[in-house]
């Protein structure tokens, strides 16, 4: 009886982890917001969103948005264009594994970063630039944000002298935390 009560109580925590929000110490105040399909946004709750951004000037922005309801469910959307965004469809498990990364620590900490942390120390000197595709995270609470933005995890290899390779690292390990889920989605995220 012990033994079934245990574990009924274990479970029953499980799913009160998953029903709670972190909240998160964001630096700015939220601006627009409308880019990704958004019409307004509930204090509440939290939006993930995922960008990306190709060097081309005509390739629209795409962006994959996570919406974690105060109430423990979490929606997800593609937004390919302006007129065009996809809901995703997330199993229990996506969800479980999505409130798992934003409890876990390394994303707590990742957020404590500032787009400046990603910057190399040395301003006086000029790097040549880098045209690549650019990847976005933004975080929304409670009417404040945290965004960043930086190159593809394939710098990682590079020894290219523009690359803060330890904060491409841990950006690179976040975002790829969160692409884990929607890997197996009938629409891909490019």
């Amino acid at each position: 009886m012990k033994k079934t009560i245990s574990i009924f109580f274990l479970l029953l925590m499980g799913l009160g982890y998953a029903q709670q929000l972190p909240t998160f110490a964001l630096r700015s105040e939220v601006g627009s917001y409308t880019q990704f399909g958004l019409r307004g946004l509930n204090k509440s709750d939290l939006y993930i969103i995922l960008g990306t951004s190709d060097p081309i000037p005509e390739s629209p922005r795409q962006y994959l948005v996570y919406i974690f309801k105060a109430k423990g469910d979490v929606y997800a959307y593609y937004k390919n264009s302006p007129l065009s965004s996809k809901t995703v469809e997330l199993s229990e498990d996506d969800k479980k594994r999505l409130f798992d990364i934003i409890h876990s620590k390394k994303f707590k900490k990742f957020l404590k970063y500032t787009q400046e942390d990603f910057e190399l120390k040395n301003k006086k000197k000029i790097y040549p630039p880098l045209p690549d595709t650019t990847y976005s995270l933004t975080v929304i609470q409670n009417g404040r944000q945290n965004t960043y933005s930086y190159l593809s995890k394939k710098y990682l290899e590079s020894d290219h002298p523009r690359i803060n390779k330890r904060m491409l690292k841990k950006y690179a390990d976040i975002l790829d935390r969160f692409g884990e889920v929607k890997a197996n989605k009938s629409t891909e995220f490019r």
